[in-house]
């Protein structure tokens, strides 16, 4: 059985620095989608969520709707941590790999929370 939530992951450089990378995008994606779509709280307005090139807007909800998505980062971050945690000392490289997509996947939601925030200007 695996050793899991070992501290020696975090002594690790690249290790620590690929996690809180992404721990802290993922917190700058809640703060910025909180500051922008938290006065439509009150007034219960439907947002555009999805912008298609083809179509236009195609799909609509709610204000918070638009936190779906820093939520699955949370949830990819959690996820990829654990696993990398756990096969941490049996394979550094593919650890650094789950680390390291965590990372990457909160670029990528920024970046949709961005075109969110665009297309609702």
């Amino acid at each position: 059985m695996p050793k899991i939530f070992t501290a020696l992951v975090f002594k690790d450089r690249l290790f620590r620095t690929f996690f809180i990378l992404s721990v802290a995008l993922n917190l700058a994606i809640w703060l910025v989608l909180y500051w922008k779509f938290s006065p439509l709280q009150a007034m219960g307005d439907l947002l555009p969520l999805h912008y298609n090139i083809y179509f236009g807007i195609d799909f609509v909800g709610a204000w918070y709707m638009a936190f779906a998505m820093p939520f699955v980062g949370f949830f990819f971050v959690v996820i990829n941590f654990i696993l990398a945690d756990a096969i941490y000392l049996r394979d550094k490289v593919t650890s650094y790999f789950l680390v390291g997509s965590g990372a990457f996947i909160q670029i990528l939601f920024f970046l949709a929370a961005y075109a969110v925030i665009m297309i609702n200007q």
